[in-house]
């Protein structure tokens, strides 16, 4: 059974300035820069998102929906004022690539399905958000996204008892575990 763990993050929130870099579309992990930051703010048509409570107890609710919608298993979710992380799985189709991997690969049938599900979520996700908030236009998210498997049972656990909790105290988060 396939098993995914999620990143989706709010317009604008991991800056080319960020101490630990950022990632360039198609290149990969970049070194901050801070030049190319200021000069992204200032050409920006939007200010960066941020999910105050409500919004992401919205969050939880659409990912929710969504699962049901793509009749796939919701483990867990960490949603924070600049990301969102659901743990998901789903019975068909299996991974062919190898999901020991950090990534599969680009045609893989379960992280193709995993795609799917994600760009879905994102997309009424920002619907909602823009119903909530009245606005229309507005980005609330980044472009792409992060879909990784999960390797094994002992990553499985370490994401939902360790990882994915500490997104509440740490980063003023909501963390779900779903039945």
């Amino acid at each position: 059974m396939p098993v995914y763990f999620l990143t989706v993050h709010a317009y604008r929130s991991w800056r080319e300035d960020h101490p630990k870099g950022y990632i360039q579309r198609d290149e990969g992990l970049k070194e901050p820069a801070p030049r190319l930051a200021a000069w992204r703010a200032n050409h920006a048509h939007f200010p960066e998102a941020r999910f105050d409570p409500t919004m992401q107890e919205l969050l939880h609710k659409v990912i929710q929906e969504c699962a049901i919608e793509k009749q796939i298993k919701l483990h867990a979710c960490s949603t924070t004022p600049t990301h969102v992380h659901p743990l998901i799985s789903f019975q068909s189709p299996a991974c062919t690539c190898g999901a020991s991997a950090a990534h599969c690969h680009k045609n893989c049938p379960a992280k193709t399905r995993a795609d799917d599900v994600t760009t879905r979520m994102k997309r009424k996700m920002g619907q909602q958000l823009a119903k909530l908030k009245q606005t229309s236009g507005r980005p609330y998210f980044s472009r792409g996204w992060d879909t990784r498997p999960v390797k094994n049972k002992k990553h499985f656990d370490y994401l939902v008892t360790e990882y994915l909790p500490k997104h509440e105290p740490e980063q003023a988060g909501i963390f779900r575990l779903y039945p």
